[in-house]
């Protein structure tokens, strides 16, 4: 194993950096138009809908909504699969001893782990992402559930297996459950998606910050909006590792395993 030695690779290629602007565009978007219909319905005057008609705000969220939705649930674990890296980005058991010892090196009782691993050889990441970064995955995701669904309840299409048997299903289920906050159906749904928005904004306040206090943020942000490549330093740990992938031909699989 070897410190950075000048190694310049690819850490995102076209289509990682498409589905991160998507994600980003629609994430502001949302988080914008979703907060002004929120104040706006709040303030239940009738001249609450006059700097920008209800009908714009709603047809720029549901637009974004819609990119959001194909970003995290398409674009991404596609790109996810076919990288051949799906789990080096999942939280395992490593990445907690790595978290462990960046708190213990706090305090100097270990060395600040280097949680970049590059193969030499073949330039692949066997593992890019902070720890704490994968962590953050699962409460985002939980919170990017509750929208989705939350959102998709409060939709309201014309189709009528919709307005006449789906939604009025779903609204009746959740009437078991609201009366115990004192709401009705709906607002409980939308309180649901209110909250899980704030949840989610400070996932991001919490990754934006985390990045933030990183030395070497203008780097990563040049790597994901700018020209995809990364250039290796002090932090890395270079490897000399025959990746996985080259034992099969010129075929790339679907998901490598280590």
């Amino acid at each position: 194993m070897s410190q950075s030695n000048g190694l310049v690779t690819e850490r995102y290629d076209p289509k990682g950096m498409r589905a991160h602007a998507f994600h980003l565009f629609s994430c502001v978007t949302l988080v914008i138009t979703g907060w002004y219909m929120a104040k706006q319905f709040n303030m239940c005057t009738l001249d609450a809908w006059q700097f920008i008609p209800y009908e714009n705000v709603r047809f720029f969220h549901m637009f974004a909504a819609l990119i959001f939705i194909m970003a995290v649930w398409i674009f991404i674990p596609y790109n996810l699969v076919t990288s051949g890296h799906l789990l080096s980005e999942i939280f395992f058991i490593p990445d907690a001893i790595q978290l462990k010892n960046q708190f213990l090196s706090l305090f100097g009782r270990a060395e600040y782990p280097r949680f970049i691993i590059v193969d030499e050889k073949s330039g692949h990441y066997k593992n890019k992402l902070h720890p704490f970064i994968k962590l953050m995955v699962i409460p985002e995701n939980i919170a990017i559930f509750l929208i989705v669904l939350s959102g998709v309840i409060m939709y309201d299409p014309e189709f009528a297996i919709w307005q006449e048997s789906v939604k009025p299903a779903i609204l009746y289920g959740i009437g078991h459950i609201s009366p115990w906050f004192n709401m009705a159906p709906i607002g409980f749904v939308r309180t649901i998606h209110q909250w899980a928005m704030y949840w989610f904004v400070v996932e991001l306040a919490l990754h934006f910050g985390f990045l933030g206090m990183d030395p070497r943020t203008l780097k990563y942000f040049n790597a994901i909006f700018v020209n995809g490549k990364e250039s290796m330093d002090q932090y890395t740990e270079i490897i000399r590792e025959p990746h996985k992938e080259k034992s099969k031909g010129r075929h790339h699989p679907v998901v490598v395993l280590k």
